[in-house]
């Protein structure tokens, strides 16, 4: 399995919060799922994102956030990942005096230690600026991509898309295309086509996080082939922030149909409570999707993700070689 949206203070265990209240001495809340995972009848983006709060609360201390990204990393591995980008703002993780270098070095020492206990599996790092943020924020945080470009894949924008349009974070992201940095951002999740067009013309942006409200006009369509822009979906949290009605609201096959390398990711494995193969499942109940549509779709992945190419082409053989036992478990459970 691979992911290329994954959200570090989304996914992390129960068991995982539970060790971290233990390491900062924090009583947990009561109902401890109801503060880490999104009910059935979540209404917006906004209400998702307070999921969010309790573990970053944990998360602000160098020993929490190397367990952290330690615990997370091993936990894909042994769930099947062979590769996983990671994300997440160290912006969020510095209330309690670490700075963004301080917060960046202590994620790539959790990851480190877990993937020298691993084979045939990596994981890469994106570092996201935020809305809401301030200019100088934003820059610290790009500024420390580029310090630790050997061990960070890119740079992300995410929030609260509704907060300003991306003209708003132009400087930002300059700096970052200058610097040659990999520049992914979130759009077209709570807002419309506009911001996800925007985001490429504007923000240099080469993969979009969710985008599923990009209309695919012909001028649109020009503008993504023309950038070999990725898409990264993540239908289950699009349908609970009611950015999508349900799965059968998702254009993932529009997309397929026009030759745009979109992918299916997990956004958040506990805010959701999911994980890729259950995105799979999902998509092939409710929209039917063929046994090629979804080769192409795990293709995609590995065409545009953030690793060089020797491990895109060990990752291509490694698709070929386990498809058919793969896309067996899907058929299997779908019926």
């Amino acid at each position: 399995m691979i992911d290329l949206h994954l959200h570090l203070d989304g996914s992390l265990s129960i068991d995982e919060i539970m060790h971290l209240c233990e390491m900062n001495k924090v009583e947990p809340p009561l109902n401890l799922e109801s503060a880490l995972r999104v009910s059935s009848d979540c209404h917006s983006l906004s209400e998702y994102l307070t999921k969010f709060d309790f573990p970053l609360s944990l998360l602000q201390n160098r020993d929490s956030l190397i367990y952290a990204f330690y615990s997370l990393v091993k936990r894909l591995y042994k769930r099947g990942y062979l590769y996983v980008e990671i994300r997440f703002a160290p912006l969020l993780h510095t209330k309690e005096g670490l700075s963004i270098d301080e917060v960046v070095e202590a994620a790539i020492k959790g990851c480190e230690d877990a993937l020298s206990e691993t084979v045939n599996y990596d994981v890469n790092l994106i570092l996201c600026c935020m809305r809401g943020a301030t200019k100088e924020e934003n820059i610290a945080t790009i500024k420390a991509a580029d310090s630790h470009r050997e061990h960070i894949a890119g740079v992300d924008l995410a929030g609260d898309e509704t907060l300003h349009s991306a003209s708003y974070y132009q400087e930002i992201f300059d700096l970052a295309n200058s610097l040659n940095l990999r520049i992914t951002i979130h759009a077209g999740e709570a807002t419309g086509s506009e911001e996800v067009t925007n985001a490429i013309k504007i923000l240099h942006a080469r993969r979009i996080g969710h985008g599923v409200h990009l209309e695919l006009t012909k001028e649109n369509l020009d503008l993504v082939h023309f950038n070999n822009i990725g898409f990264e979906f993540c239908p289950t949290s699009n349908v609970q922030t009611t950015s999508l009605a349900s799965y059968k609201d998702c254009p993932i096959k529009e997309f397929l149909q026009n030759n745009i390398l979109v992918t299916v990711n997990c956004d958040n494995i506990t805010v959701s409570n999911t994980h890729v193969f259950d995105e799979f499942e999902h998509l092939m109940k409710e929209l039917d999707l063929t046994k090629d549509e979804i080769y192409q779709l795990l293709f995609n992945a590995i065409t545009i993700s953030y690793t060089e190419e020797p491990e895109k082409k060990w990752l291509k053989s490694m698709l070929d070689e386990r498809f058919e036992d793969y896309y067996h478990l899907l058929d299997v459970y779908r019926l």
